[in-house]
């Protein structure tokens, strides 16, 4: 695994834009324009995740390389993003044994600060895993210590049964929601959710959100809500047409079942499209994914851009796409800042993230 620097850029709702703010227009709903530079938040990392903390600041996750290892870092931000201060460390752990990453943290209304992330074991010369699971660790003193609290999922090693990107939310009802993806084969990945209705203590049976009714590789799964009943939107990799492209399922009950499965962005040139988030805006959905269609040169589309496209009418249709990462760009996410700008997450080779 190679790192590179993690950035932030914000866009604007009249338009959307890189690791920075970006705002909305009035006049020009849903387009996307950069409103400030990249920030870089660390210089050696990648998978930066955001999210609103109690009083209004941001709290980020990602992991960096630190010698021979990997750690899982946190930074905190009082001015939307445009500067960030580093808070503590969840976990580390050596490179040859421990594949830790896909961080994701968010604060409780009671204050504890969660972090979700996969946690897996591995040996050899190879590298090859001995053990997968999704773990969760929580911080009672605002983001400096963490302690191990529960595993949402775990998997002894079977062929390729990996598990992967875990993302949280709260709903409606105050319980606390786990989304991931899980491997069935090589070829083969659907999405899951799994709630807790104890801060994360302990987990439900799994709900399925995408890929049970067919042979693709679903994953990297994001979640955001299209209005404030209970409606919400799913977006996701997969391969059921072969190439990698992104799709969406919706849900009218808060997250409890999955349905309504239609295709949000196809890459041009029989290229490729996947690793996305979504995000609402105040009312414009915002969703983001990594495409090589314009690139050359790349294995895939890690590497390539980072694009995002918008909604204004709930996801009925959708935007034109607006590069936000350029080439040389890794996993993107996306966070609001405010009413018309959200931030653009991503790595860039050379700078970090």
């Amino acid at each position: 695994m190679f790192f590179s620097k993690t950035l932030l850029a914000a866009l604007a709702v009249v338009g959307l834009a890189s690791a920075a703010p970006t705002h909305l227009a009035k006049r020009l709903p849903g387009r996307v324009v950069k409103a400030a530079d990249p920030v870089v938040i660390d210089a050696n990392s990648e998978y930066v995740r955001v999210s609103f903390m109690n009083d209004g600041s941001l709290i980020g996750g990602y992991v960096a390389r630190d010698g021979t290892q990997n750690v899982l870092r946190v930074v905190k931000s009082t001015n939307g993003g445009s500067s960030w201060e580093h808070l503590g460390e969840v976990f580390r752990g050596e490179i040859a044994t421990h594949d830790i990453n896909n961080a994701m943290p968010l604060q409780l209304p009671n204050g504890r600060i969660l972090y979700a992330y996969r946690n897996h074991d591995r040996t050899g010369a190879d590298w090859h895993y001995t053990y997968f699971r999704i773990s969760v660790s929580y911080s009672d003193d605002g983001g400096k210590t963490f302690k191990y609290l529960s595993t949402v999922e775990e998997h002894v090693p079977s062929g390729v049964n990996g598990v992967w990107e875990p993302f949280l939310r709260i709903a409606r009802d105050g319980s606390l929601q786990c989304y991931y993806s899980a491997e069935n084969s090589a070829g083969d990945q659907d999405n899951f959710m799994k709630y807790s209705k104890d801060g994360g203590s302990t987990w439900s049976h799994w709900i399925a959100v995408s890929g049970g009714d067919r042979n693709s590789r679903d994953g990297m799964v994001g979640v955001a809500p299209i209005d404030n009943n209970g409606k919400l939107i799913a977006v996701f990799e997969n391969t059921e047409n072969g190439p990698f492209s992104v799709d969406y399922v919706i849900s009218h009950d808060d997250g409890l079942s999955w349905g309504e499965r239609k295709r949000l962005y196809t890459a041009r040139n029989g290229k490729l499209a996947g690793a996305p988030q979504v995000y609402n805006v105040w009312g414009t959905l915002v969703a983001s994914f990594m495409t090589n269609e314009d690139v050359d040169g790349t294995s895939g589309y890690d590497g390539a851009q980072m694009k995002v496209i918008t909604s204004v009418d709930g996801g009925a249709t959708w935007s034109g796409s607006v590069v936000t990462g350029e080439a040389a760009s890794h996993w993107p996410g996306i966070f609001n800042r405010d009413a018309t700008h959200f931030l653009a997450l991503y790595s860039k080779d050379g700078l970090g993230a």
